[in-house]
């Protein structure tokens, strides 16, 4: 009977070793499926931020800037609204795009590394926490981009190409001078247009109109101050990301964190263990599976 004993403990042993790399077996599964996961979002976090860069291209920019065109951004305060809404939600995109790819980067790395050296479950975890967190993160990316084309679609056809006809009579008599016809600056300024019926109009901004000239620079110089900001705004964010994620896979932070996770996971098991039948089916399914406690083992 006691070398009964004595095998029923040996084959115990063996069951429970066996159990154990079963369960990071699953568990380096289920971390090789986040990194996939990953991989895909930051391929398409790396394409967003190729189309949204080609939105800041010359070919895209030059003729929303040129003061003589007739896309330009100058000649009024709904075009100016629209430009720099445009300029701010790229700006935000391509920012989102590049904490995506830095984050994507190093977690990849440091996944591997808790996964070896500390706890295959605890990597899991805090590795799906991390994804959560980026795919929202990608989501405002996406939003931003797609907000950008539309504003950029509404910028070349959506808004007037020409001042109305009151205004840019106005401004051409301001500019006639004594002595001088309004036949003769409508033909010197090819923007300014006399139409059929004897009124004018004016493509954009009058180059020789100092006030004019005054409002796209302080309006060009207040977009760029506004992107400027926006983008190092995002990089101290995605800076400050990044420490924390580093922070959180260094071994005694990542062990204190998943001690605390297991705790509420079991927390939840129980939880929904001590619900009905067809309740328990429908919440069953929330509940983590790296939770090592709930399926009966220890963290590997």
């Amino acid at each position: 009977s006691r070398r009964g004993h004595m095998w029923a403990n040996v084959n115990a042993q063996s069951v429970h070793q066996q159990n154990a790399v079963s369960l990071m077996q699953v568990d380096m599964l289920q971390l090789g499926v986040l990194q996939t996961q990953m991989d895909n979002l930051s391929v398409q976090a790396t394409l967003i931020i190729g189309f949204a860069l080609s939105m800041w291209a010359g070919e895209t920019l030059m003729p929303l800037l040129e003061d003589d065109s007739q896309l330009c951004i100058w000649k009024s305060w709904y075009h100016l609204f629209f430009a720099s809404v445009f300029f701010i939600f790229v700006a935000v995109c391509i920012s989102c795009c590049l904490i995506i790819v830095s984050i994507v980067s190093y977690i990849k790395q440091a996944a591997q590394e808790a996964a070896l050296i500390v706890s295959t479950g605890a990597a899991v975890a805090v590795t799906r926490q991390h994804l959560n967190t980026l795919n929202y993160y990608f989501v405002v990316a996406y939003a931003s981009f797609t907000l950008s084309a539309v504003l950029l679609i509404i910028l070349y056809v959506g808004l007037p190409s020409r001042l109305p006809a009151d205004t840019a009579e106005h401004r051409l008599s301001e500019l006639s001078g004594e002595g001088e016809s309004q036949e003769g600056w409508g033909s010197e300024l090819e923007s300014i247009v006399e139409l059929f019926d004897g009124t004018f109009s004016i493509t954009c901004l009058d180059p020789r109109n100092p006030r004019d000239n005054a409002v796209r620079d302080s309006w060009g110089a207040g977009i760029a101050a506004a992107n400027t900001l926006v983008i190092l705004s995002m990089s101290a964010w995605g800076y400050r990301k990044f420490l924390f994620v580093r922070q959180s896979y260094k071994p005694l932070q990542l062990l204190s964190w998943f001690v605390t996770y297991q705790t509420e996971q079991k927390q939840k098991h129980d939880a929904v263990a001590s619900l009905p039948g067809n309740r328990r089916s429908r919440i069953d399914s929330e509940v983590d599976s790296t939770d090592t406690s709930a399926r009966g083992g220890l963290p590997t």
